[in-house]
This record gives structure tokens, sequence and C-alpha cells, in this order.
């Protein structure tokens, strides 16, 4: 439960919240292909004739597409969500048109929801619920939320319920868009956006809308690793949650929508409750950022969709995320890639970033990659002069508009990106739209360059835990059990079978292997004392003659992690060493 010290003010004064309109009569819309087909033909229609007669209106081509999928409902307001993660393909106005993709908000009875909960939960619902508002809080085209009081312990929830004949509704307007893809295939029409991918994401998303119970494990998986940011998640009451309703608990807070709203109409309000809960924009901004990227690089889960209405403001700068039906996680091959590619922006190596963003494409043709690389780099060295002017559009100067001059090289050479990587850019422009008001003027490098050090902090704390020492110790004797149980019982073998000849070689063997195991220790000592030198110097410094600083101040500067994984290498190395020589010394005394 959130600690109620953290419950913020109410950003207005309370007002009776508009109701949500209910349809008595759920009905089973089908949209069928052709009446798919006959749309999108006058729709590319309207585009051609704009372009032909010289008055080409993007915004105008976007809002257009996004009322057709509006239109269509269902299922395809999913698709278009999708379809808008080709930012390296489809134009800026476009993608963010459908990303902004909104479904008909139409309730349905509470009869409907009293059927669809104690289906669910095999019971009477006042006995799982002690109060049960009627009115739904919100709809969508998913399901709707009602608030309620668990009976048991009295505690206050969100309830939400999945909207009745969904799977019917999805899997037919699913089959629809198969069918519309296969006819583009067929005529080779836009292959450059790959269908086929885009069928596979679809179906998977098809999948996890369907079944709250994903939403569910999500959010508790969630819930723990931002415990470790300081990032408040809702609890989610397994108990009560199936795959048509999801049991959450309930968190009062501001909306960063509401929040937003506020900004930019009442600037005079949002300051008033900026200084009654010690909230500071900037502040704000940065902990949303620094905590993305930890998701991304060190959980290897994160929010994939962080636009406004999915995080609630609490006091102190503090925030909730909600709605964790779309989280994703990386391959670890991939989520190097991002970090090194992160990494290379914040160090202005842009080259290197370059290099990385290329290994996010996919079936790659045959081009000059040399001059793919100087075309991003330079694209990337534009971004960075932008993003050092004041007053340039936030857009232009965030993280993800560092990629909107590169998308438009990789399009140029038809190199397709990686989709895992439009879903990191999906969550990185997404939060960007809470991001413009909180922190206008964001610095980038800045940002990078803190996460960078707060990681390598955490990583060295984690590392000297009592669990991972002992760990490493466990790893280091795996490492001699393994020798003495798999390699031994050969080496005995083959001994065995060379007996008479290999005496005297296995004494020779002895004797180096001791000589070896000495000079181990010996860099061992050396490799301590360089270690302390660069790390806690005022430990050696009584013993630190001019003639030895001489010649350790000229080694290069290792981080701290490496030194201990060397220190751990040559210890290993000794007792490897002394192992071996014990071995063959009983060997050749017959023990």
């Amino acid at each position: 439960m959130v600690n109620k010290k953290y419950i913020p003010t109410p950003l207005t004064e309370k007002k009776k919240r508009k109701k949500v309109k209910i349809v008595e009569k759920v009905e089973k819309r089908r949209v069928t292909t052709s009446y798919v087909v006959r749309r999108f033909i006058i729709y590319f229609l309207k585009v051609q004739w704009r372009s032909f007669t010289g008055k080409p209106d993007i915004e105008k081509t976007a809002t257009q597409l996004r009322e057709i999928f509006e239109d269509f409902g269902g299922f395809w307001v999913k698709a278009g969500q999708v379809l808008a993660l080709r930012t390296d393909i489809l134009p800026e106005p476009i993608c963010d048109a459908l990303r902004s993709l909104q479904s008909e908000a139409l309730g349905f009875p509470f009869d409907v929801v009293r059927s669809t909960v104690e289906s669910e939960l095999g019971t009477p619902l006042g006995k799982v619920f002690a109060v049960f508002d009627e009115e739904p809080l919100a709809a969508a085209s998913i399901a709707q939320v009602h608030t309620a009081i668990l009976r048991k312990k009295q505690i206050p929830v969100v309830v939400k319920v999945q909207r009745p004949g969904l799977e019917d509704a999805f899997n037919r307007d699913l089959e629809v868009i198969k069918s519309l893809v296969n006819i583009l295939i067929f005529l080779n029409i836009a292959t450059y956006l790959g269908w086929g991918e885009f069928i596979a994401e679809l179906e998977k998303t098809f999948q996890e809308e369907l079944d709250f119970r994903y939403e569910a494990s999500s959010t508790i998986r969630m819930r723990k690793s931002l415990k470790e940011h300081k990032v408040f998640v809702p609890k989610i009451y397994e108990k009560y949650s199936k795959r048509r309703i999801l049991v959450m608990e309930f968190i009062k807070g501001v909306m960063m929508s509401d929040y937003i709203s506020a900004i930019a109409n009442q600037a005079s309000i949002a300051r008033k409750w900026e200084e009654e809960n010690n909230i500071d924009r900037v502040k704000l901004g940065e902990r949303l950022y620094l905590s993305l990227f930890r998701q991304l690089f060190e959980d290897n889960l994160f929010h994939a969709d962080l636009h406004p209405g999915n995080i609630i403001l609490l006091r102190n700068n503090k925030f909730v995320l909600i709605d964790h039906g779309s989280t994703g996680s990386l391959e670890g091959e991939l989520r190097n890639t991002y970090l090194n590619y992160v990494n290379g922006l914040g160090e202005g190596n842009f080259t290197k970033a370059a290099d990385y963003f290329i290994r996010f494409g996919v079936d790659i043709p045959k081009v000059n990659i040399d001059r793919v690389r100087v075309e991003m780099a330079r694209q990337f060295e534009k971004w960075y002069v932008k993003s050092q002017v004041k007053g340039v559009p936030f857009r232009q100067k965030s993280l993800g508009g560092a990629i909107k001059g590169v998308t438009d090289v990789a399009f140029g050479y038809r190199i397709p990106t990686n989709w895992d990587f439009l879903k990191l850019t999906r969550s990185v422009l997404a939060l960007d739209g809470s991001l413009q008001y909180l922190w206008p003027d964001i610095d980038v490098f800045e940002i990078i360059n803190k996460y960078n050090k707060q990681a390598r902090r955490r990583a060295l704390i984690n590392s000297l835990t009592p669990d991972n020492i002992l760990k490493l110790v466990s790893q280091a004797s795996n490492v001699v059990n393994q020798y003495n149980y798999l390699t031994l019982p050969e080496v005995r073998k083959r001994t065995n079978a060379y007996e008479l000849t290999v005496n005297q070689f296995a004494l020779s063997m002895v004797v180096i292997f001791r000589r070896l195991s000495y000079l181990v220790v010996a860099t061992e000592f050396v490799a301590l004392y360089i270690f302390l030198y660069q790390n806690y110097f005022q430990i050696i410094q009584p013993i630190n003659f001019p003639m030895i600083d001489e010649i350790v101040s000229k080694f290069p500067y290792i981080p701290y992690l490496e030194w201990v994984g060397i220190l751990i290498f040559v210890g290993l190395t000794f007792q490897l060493l002394l192992t071996c020589a014990e071995i063959l010394g009983r060997k050749e005394l017959n023990i």
C-alpha cells in the first residue's frame, strides 16, 4: 500500500466525473474485408489527388488515416498502434496519429459486468466485494473499469472487466487484417513494412489482450523490480484476478495527463499544486528517464507504453506506473547493442552510435556500409547541435528525436529495423509526451552520463553484498570441483596407460607448476598494490617510494569491477596450479 504521506492534494476542485455512456444492447459489429478495402482505396485516392494537385497535406493524411482505424474499431485500434511502431519508415505525423488512437468509449450494462465477474470467480459478486460501484470509472474497447471494496479486508480496489464478445470480435477483425495483408503481399505493396512480422506482433497482442492473466503477471514482476527504483505499482490481488477480470489496488493520485493539461491551460493552478505537493518538474522528468533506463539495461523488464495516461503523480516527485499490459524485455545481445548505442550518443561518439544503430537492422541489403555510417553519424551530429540550442522544439533534442534523421538514412538504403528496437523507441517517444512539458530544455547527454554513474555504483554495491561474495566463492569452488571430477579422472586414466614413461615428465611438471604458482603469487601482490594505488592510495602511501610510484603511475586506469575480476582470476589460477602440482606429485609417489 502507498504511504498516506505520499497521497497528493487534488489538482483541481473535485467535480462530478463525466459519466460513461452505457449501451444497453452490446452490438456485435462486423467489419468486412470488402468494406475495409473500399475505405482504404478511397483514402489512397484522396492522398494521390492532393499530391497530383500540388497540395499535399501530411497532417490531413495522418488525421484521416487515424479516423479510418477508429471507425473500424475493435482490434483495428491495436493494429494501428502496432503500425505506429514503424517510425523508421512512416512519416512522423502518421506515427503520432496512429499512436494516439482511441477507441469509442461506450460502456456496457452492469448486468453484463456482474455476470462476467461471477462467472470468473464462481461465486456471487456480493461475497467478494462489500461495495461495487455500478457506474464505470472508464471504458475502452478492451474493458471497462469499476471501483470496489474487497469484503474481507475492506480494501479499495479497481476492477477491470473484459468487454463481452471480445474474443469473437477480435478474431473476426484479425482475420480481415490478415486477408488485407495477404492482398498487399500478393500485389507487392509496401513490402518494406515487414508484413509478416506485423502479423506476428498482432497475434502476440491478440493473445495477451484477451487474457488479463498476462497483465497480472507483468504487473507483479514490475512491482517487484520497480520497488528498487522507489517507483510504485498497484498490487494485484491474484486470488480474484482471472482471464476476463483483473483486481488491483486503488491508488489516489493525480493523472499525468491532467497535470499536463493544467500546465498548458491553467498554469497558475499547476504551480500552486506543485508547491503544495513539493513537485519539481525537472526532478520528476529526470526520475522518469532514469527509471526507464534502469528498466531497460538492468531489470530487462520495461514498461512499453509510458504515455501520460499510464503515470499517476504523488507527492515529493514520486509516481505510480499503471497498465502493465504492454511490457517488454530484450534478448541479451540486443540489450547490449542498445546500451552501447545510447552510450555512443552520450559520449558524443556518433560513429560508434551509427555502428550500433546499423546492428538493429535486419536483412541488410548489399550497400556501402562505410557511406551509411558516415551519413548516420552526420545526422547524429545535426541532432547534437540542435540539442544544445535553447528554444529548439523538444522533439528535436530528445533521445527519441535522435533517430529521426538516421531512420531516413536507413530507409533510403532499404535497411529495415528490428521490431524490438522499435518497441524501445515507442517507450521513449511515449515518455517524451510527458517530458516535453516537464523538462523542455532536456539535456540527454547529462541524463545518460548520470544514469551510467548510478548504474556503476549499484553494480559495485551489488558485487560486495554477502550473497554475491558467497556466489563468487562458490563459483571458484565449482571450477576446482569440475577439474577434480571431470578433468582429473581423464588425466589419471592417461597417466596409468603410460605410467612407465611419464614419471620423469610428471616430476618436471610438478616443478614447473610450483614455479609458476610462485610467479602468480608475485603477480597477485603487484596487482593488489596497483589496485590499492588507484582506489585506496592512503593505505599504501607509507610504502609508496618514489621509484615504485614512478613505475606504478604508468599503469593505465582500470575500472573497479574489472580489478575485482582480475584479482579473483589470479587467485583461482594460483589455486589451480597448486592443485595440479599436488596431483602430479602424488602420482609420482604412487599415493
